[in-house]
């Protein structure tokens, strides 16, 4: 016989079934009303983040940046001496009138940076009024001399200077120009030996020797030579070595590492020449285990010459 269930039994089955069906119609609606919900925030979020955004701007434009009481109408600045403020203003952009808060000062800092002679540039503005910019120099410690283009079809000798960094810095142009700096940069050591097309204004110079050679220049400052000896050029042509020429008319052959103990050993072979009344004709110091060495002829000591005057001896130490 087959089971055939009760009424009972199918009323509770009914009774399940629309328990179930209300209780997904209700899942159903509260997904529903939380979708509504989030859409709904969301859109409020993106309307008033726009009209913010449009109400600042506005209020930007019109309260800020139009706003005579922001104009500027000082531009305070400060070189080391090479460079005149008036280049600087040139070369910032900036003009009085502006308005300080619409100033970009990341650009005009980078625009200043982008100059050759400039290491480093700090802008700062001073509410209401004043623009302050402080421009830290390229320091030049030699020249390179080359043959440029005249526009002619011909060459005409032209002059790059590098600092310790081997940066290349082409001369500047300058309507009345410094005549005790004009002096000092003449009188800056001539490097031989670097090709004038590696030579791109405000890049560093790769060229095998050349930054042994400027360290070798700035040892030479500190060393116990400096009062005796100044350096005229240093010929970086031959491999290893480097030849300096010095004003007294002395050539002096380096290696390129261990400067201090070079300079020393031409120290001690100074002074037994000083000792004896000659000076050196040339000297060779890339040797380690002895000194090749000639010395000039009574005859043909030269004497010595005055000092020529540091470049930017004064310049300004910026923190």
């Amino acid at each position: 016989m087959f089971f055939t269930p009760s009424a009972n039994s199918r009323r509770s089955a009914r009774g399940t079934v629309l328990d179930v069906k209300l209780r997904s119609q209700s899942r159903r609606a509260h997904r529903w009303r939380l979708f509504f919900l989030t859409t709904t925030a969301l859109v409020t979020v993106a309307a008033g983040y726009s009209l913010g955004g449009r109400g600042w701007e506005w209020l930007r434009q019109h309260a800020f940046y139009a706003n005579q009481a922001f104009a500027l109408n000082t531009i305070d600045v400060e070189t080391d001496g090479w460079i005149t403020p008036e280049q600087v203003r040139q070369w910032s952009g900036v003009r009085l009138g502006d308005n300080l808060l619409a100033i970009d000062l990341d650009r005009v800092r980078r625009d200043l940076e982008l100059i050759p002679q400039v290491e480093r540039a700090v802008v700062e503005c001073v509410l209401p009024h004043l623009l302050r910019l402080r421009v830290v120099e390229r320091q030049p410690v030699a020249l390179v001399k080359v043959l440029r283009p005249d526009g002619n079809g011909g060459l005409t000798p032209g002059v790059f200077y590098l600092d310790a960094g081997a940066v290349a810095i082409p001369p500047l142009a300058q309507a009345q120009p410094n005549p005790v700096l004009m002096q000092a940069l003449a009188a800056l050591p001539a490097v031989r030996g670097v090709p004038a097309s590696e030579l791109r204004a405000g890049q560093p110079v790769n060229v095998p020797g050349l930054r042994a050679a400027l360290r070798l220049l700035g040892e030479c400052e500190h060393s116990s030579m400096a009062g005796a000896m100044d350096l005229q050029g240093l010929d970086i042509s031959q491999p290893g070595v480097l030849v300096a020429a010095t004003h007294q008319g002395a050539e002096i052959t380096f290696g390129l590492e261990s400067f201090e103990t070079q300079l020393r050993r031409w120290r001690m072979v100074h002074d037994a020449g000083a000792r004896q009344g000659r000076r050196v004709a040339s000297l060779d110091l890339s040797v380690s285990n002895n000194c090749p060495l000639l010395w000039l002829e009574a005859s043909a000591t030269l004497p010595s010459r005055p000092k020529p005057p540091k470049f930017l001896p004064n310049r300004k130490k910026h923190v």
